[in-house]
């Protein structure tokens, strides 16, 4: 159960900064500053969200985690940190390490382009819709969606946003993944759902 929960919380729970700050003391000087920007320590609080028997939303799980993201490398055509996530799942045993890379796709004239995580093999790419804010869709795998409490058939999407605020000077990331689903009940009904599916927030460590 915890590798199934944990294929479709971790490109989200893995995203770190977007903002812009000096070089890292371990950054190469060709390393794009928002890069190095990029390495630090997180701290995170989250809770995922489905539907019980009865089709209403309630909690699934909560999980604490922490990220660590260093040594940042520039390639010709993008430029990222390294991660390790350590999750801790309410009542799971264990804490479960996930490794990544964090970073940009670089331009031909070396400007930043679209922000990508890559994880399990799969790289995603997020769209910036304002300052500190950005969002990705995705499509529900049937994996998730019966974690979530969704019979086999269900088919859904989720839609991620991030908003990056400096809260008494501590800089955090909200997130927040609203999932739509359709899926047809014992008598053949089609029933739609729209809800939010996960939320939490990371902190960067001082």
């Amino acid at each position: 159960m915890r590798t199934q929960i944990l294929s479709y919380l971790v490109v989200l729970i893995g995203s770190l900064s977007l903002s812009s700050v000096g070089l890292s003391a371990d950054a190469s000087p060709e390393v794009p500053k928002e890069v190095a920007a990029l390495a630090g320590t997180y701290s995170g609080s989250w809770k995922s969200f489905g539907i019980d028997a009865q089709g209403q939303v309630v909690e699934r799980s909560a999980w604490t985690d922490t990220v660590r993201a260093e040594r940042p490398v520039r390639e010709a055509d993008r430029a990222w940190v390294s991660t390790e996530n350590v999750m801790i799942f309410e009542g799971r045993g264990a804490p479960f390490k996930l490794p990544g890379k964090e970073g940009y796709y670089l331009n031909r004239d070396g400007v930043l382009g679209q922000y990508f995580i890559e994880t399990h093999g799969q790289t995603y790419r997020m769209q910036k819709l304002a300052d500190d804010i950005w969002t990705y869709a995705t499509d529900a795998s049937p994996q998730e969606l019966a974690q979530l409490g969704f019979p086999k058939g269900a088919a859904g999407r989720h839609v991620v946003v991030k908003v990056v605020t400096h809260e008494a000077g501590v800089e955090t990331h909200r997130v927040s993944r609203m999932t739509t689903v359709s899926w047809r009940d014992k008598e053949g009904k089609e029933l739609w759902l729209q809800f939010v599916s996960l939320q939490g927030y990371h902190k960067k460590d001082a």
